[in-house]
């Protein structure tokens, strides 16, 4: 098996603590009762997956975190999965 380089695992670290902020803004705006756990954890996968996906789809990365990762997606996806726990969460 081919071991997972460290310039990858310091993009993914990137990404999943952009979209754990990301997922604490989306939380906020989802209400004032938001679980702030959950809406970090949320963020921070949310964040990761739409930042593989899109990479993986080849999507152009527009702010760069390395190895194609990018933090604009990764913040979109934080904010979806982030919004959707605080507002189950209601």
């Amino acid at each position: 098996m081919n071991a997972i380089d460290d310039a990858t695992i310091q993009a993914v670290i990137l990404v999943a603590v952009t979209g754990a902020v990301a997922g604490l803004l989306g939380g906020m705006f989802a209400s004032t009762r938001s679980s702030l756990v959950g809406s970090t954890l949320l963020g921070a996968i949310g964040g990761i997956a739409g930042a593989a996906i899109l990479r993986i789809a080849g999507a152009d990365p527009l702010f760069d975190a390395g190895q194609g990762f990018s933090y604009l997606y990764a913040a979109i996806g934080g904010i979806v999965l982030g919004y959707a726990v605080a507002a189950s969460n209601r």
